[in-house]
């Protein structure tokens, strides 16, 4: 089953966030009512140029005509000169980015308000503490468009940021000085039951990655080694089950469920779920426990020491991750 984020977060990567009526027929069944129903995606008018409903390979402008049953509406059509088109065919539905924005601050349980920095591009989502030091959470989107120049200097300002983007990283050389902690939303975002939902270690990755790269200093565990090690245990074992061990090292190094049982997959050569990952993650703990076995000075800290932080909220409140 797709997941509605799947076409979510590239939809917000165009300039309008428009999603045209003939684009949505496209998507899986319900993924449309689901983000509506989330208030994620709204109406957003009518459509002034429609792909022909008979034909379906060419746009033409939608012409308004008065008739008996009052005005309707139609195109031209090469093939059947005149093609009726309905009000759906017609309607097009438009991102809320605002609300988006605010449940990505939910999601995150972030401290503070959220603002919108630059109108429709950049939100400041709140603050969070991590390493013992406030933080901004930022979400921006278009980082790769020409005109970008002023979400960066809005990103600049905040505090110690870490940077939410839909898909699209910014080139290299977009950061003048040291980039902040970028998270990518289509890898280390989902929707749930409740809504939006974030993997917390996707989030501590990329600080974690952002400060490796500033000290020169590289990841404990490398892709490769990884990889070695997944084969190595799939060598010694005659199998293509995993142990636990093996998902949480994958989890570990590619910040989700999802990103982890793709890697794993890749390296086995059997499909493995995202299911099967978060599974393991579960028994061992959940995501806090998981981070501790890896470095006990994580800043995803059990409860009981998050009660006594003095720089307000953490991230993430460790808890036990729900059943799928």
């Amino acid at each position: 089953m797709t997941d509605p984020c799947d076409v979510l977060w590239p939809l917000m990567e165009s300039p309008t966030a428009i999603l045209p009526p003939h684009a949505g027929s496209h998507w899986p069944p319900g993924t449309r009512a689901r983000l509506c129903e989330l208030g994620l995606l709204v109406p957003a008018g009518e459509s002034e140029r429609v792909l022909c409903p008979e034909c379906g390979d060419h746009f033409e402008e939608v012409v308004a005509g008065d008739g008996p049953g009052g005005t309707r509406f139609f195109i031209e059509c090469p093939a059947c000169v005149r093609v009726p088109v309905s009000f759906e065919a017609r309607r097009q539905w438009q991102v809320d980015c605002d609300r988006v924005a605010a449940a990505l601050a939910a999601a995150l349980q972030l401290t503070g308000r959220v603002a919108e920095l630059v109108h429709r591009r950049c939100w400041r989502l709140g603050r969070t503490a991590l390493g013992g030091e406030p933080r901004d959470v930022i979400l921006a989107r278009g980082l790769g468009w020409n005109d970008a120049a002023t979400v960066r200097g809005a990103v600049a300002a905040a505090r110690k940021p870490i940077v939410l983007v839909p898909t699209v990283l910014p080139p290299a050389d977009f950061w003048p000085r040291k980039p902040p902690p970028l998270v990518v939303l289509s890898a280390a975002a989902t929707c749930g039951a409740a809504g939006i939902e974030i993997d917390p270690l996707a989030v501590l990755a990329a600080v974690r990655a952002a400060e490796d790269e500033s000290d020169g200093s590289a990841p404990e565990l490398s892709p490769e080694h990884l990889s070695l090690v997944v084969r190595r245990q799939i060598k010694a074992e005659h199998r293509t089950e995993l142990t636990d061990d093996a998902y949480l090292r994958a989890y570990r190094q590619h910040g989700s469920c999802r990103a982890a049982a793709e890697f794993l997959s890749s390296q086995t050569g059997t499909a493995v779920s995202k299911d099967a990952v978060h599974r393991a993650v579960r028994r061992a703990g959940g995501v806090a426990e998981v981070l501790d076995a890896e470095d006990s000075d994580s800043v995803l800290r059990p409860v009981a020491s998050q009660a006594r932080d003095k720089n307000g909220k953490p991230l993430i409140r460790s808890k036990p991750l729900p059943e799928r």
